[in-house]
């Protein structure tokens, strides 16, 4: 993961601004349907997470999506995250990142059909999701506890946790992937048992590993309220479960396909 640079820029406008990802090519070694993929995703972003809390002004999220050569086939699969954050509204924000995805791998997964969800995965990490959790104060490193009131109130519904204070953190998986993660069992070869309409949690897309059937849980998607965005289901009534699965993953996603790599 890149480091963040955060440049203190305080703003207070009267009304909440859009949130809008602009991904940039010009990297190369992407083919035409591939840079498709990466529209697509910041397109379901951007309609679940449509504004900025007030206070916040950016303008844009700018990621730079190339292929690249990095460790050959099946090793790391792509490096993601925010290069530059901003501070604004009383959030740290990501306004600049990368996501550069390995030339030797790409194919392999475009033909799987686990692409889109690994951008999709990479994107929300751009966004701030475990890469800006500590500075926006809902995590502690080492903890394996996500504290952030939205997401912890969310989890609590939506998976049937009544009593939750926190939110299962990843504490495995080695760098990249432990305290960035919802929390799995068995290195993600294990049901974790905790379970929503959509399914088990491991089937998240936002937990360590990649697994059949991925889904984007109205956790994840309250989980960006607590750093700075307004979902959707701000303005607008909550989507049935049904509509946040991941259009055409479930017929071709099998098993752990392997571990989320950054």
């Amino acid at each position: 993961m890149a480091a963040v640079a955060a440049g203190l820029g305080m703003v207070a406008p009267l009304h909440a601004t859009a949130f809008t990802i602009a991904v940039d090519f010009s990297g190369g070694g992407l083919t035409t349907t591939q840079q498709d993929r990466f529209r697509d995703a910041a397109g379901i972003w951007m309609s679940l997470l449509p504004q900025y809390q007030p206070g916040i002004n950016i303008t844009s999220l700018g990621i730079g999506a190339s292929g690249v050569s990095i460790d050959g086939s099946g090793g790391v699969l792509s490096q993601a995250g925010p290069t530059y954050a901003t501070v604004q509204g009383g959030y740290f924000l990501a306004t600049q990142g990368i996501m550069r995805f390995d030339t030797a791998d790409l194919a392999a997964m475009e033909t799987s059909g686990s692409l889109f969800s690994v951008i999709l995965h990479e994107m929300a990490q751009v966004m701030g999701f475990g890469t800006l959790w500590e500075l926006n104060g809902v995590y502690t490193n080492g903890t394996g506890q996500y504290t952030g009131s939205h997401g912890v109130a969310a989890y609590r519904s939506e998976f049937n946790q009544p009593g939750a204070t926190f939110v299962p953190a990843e504490l495995g998986g080695g760098p990249g992937t432990a305290n960035a993660h919802w929390n799995e069992v068995d290195g993600g070869a294990g049901a974790t048992r905790v379970v929503s309409a959509q399914g088990d949690m491991r089937n998240e897309l936002m937990t360590g590993w990649l697994n059949s059937s991925p889904y984007i849980s109205n956790l994840t998607v309250e989980s960006f309220r607590d750093i700075g965005y307004l979902p959707a289901s701000s303005l607008t009534p909550v989507p049935e479960p049904s509509t946040f699965m991941l259009f055409g993953a479930s017929s071709t996603l099998v098993g752990v396909l392997r571990r989320w790599v950054r």
